[in-house]
């Protein structure tokens, strides 16, 4: 993940749980805040003030982010392109044990992947975050959202956020 201004996403993952707690966005500086994530949440669970808290907030409003947005848009829309193109696959056929692909059945996109036993897994290919289409992770067989990094096991269980649901189940 990369914030708008440059900052790590440090502290309380915001709309999860209160004992939820990420270090994220680190721009190319994870050795730095790396050690201040130590810090400042140790700080945070024993409930001590730290002054790095407000500039770090995952729930932070950035002034940056109005200039910020509409340059990283187009990027950001043209994932939103993938939902008018075909699927990678036409049948589930074509789709072998470990391997799985996002076809197109009418106006939605499925995401279908086949376990190492040759069972078909099928759910959404929408990302349960803002709707992004995932794609087929073949090293780590797993469906990974290129907007904003959720990530999903192949038979659409939630791996890592900022998706907070599943992908949904698909027939």
């Amino acid at each position: 993940m990369e914030s708008m201004d440059g900052l790590a996403f440090i502290g309380r993952n915001p709309k999860d749980d209160p004992n939820v707690y990420i270090v994220t966005g680190d721009s190319g500086a994870g050795l730095t805040h790396g050690t201040i994530g130590g810090i400042l949440l140790r700080d945070l669970i024993v409930g001590r003030d730290n002054p790095w808290a407000a500039l770090y907030d995952p729930a932070r409003k950035t002034p940056r982010a109005p200039d910020t947005f509409p340059r990283n848009s187009p990027k950001a829309g043209g994932e939103y392109a993938h939902w008018l193109t075909p699927g990678e696959a036409n049948t589930l056929q074509e789709i072998k044990p470990g391997m799985g692909a996002v076809i197109r059945r009418g106006s939605s996109k499925i995401a279908v992947s086949r376990d190492g036993t040759g069972k078909l897994h099928q759910c959404s290919a929408v990302c349960t975050h803002l709707g992004c289409i995932v794609s087929w992770n073949s090293t780590e067989r797993t469906w990974d959202c290129p907007c904003h990094g959720s990530r999903f096991a192949s038979d659409g269980k939630l791996l890592n956020g900022p998706a907070l649901e599943p992908l949904s189940k698909s027939r």
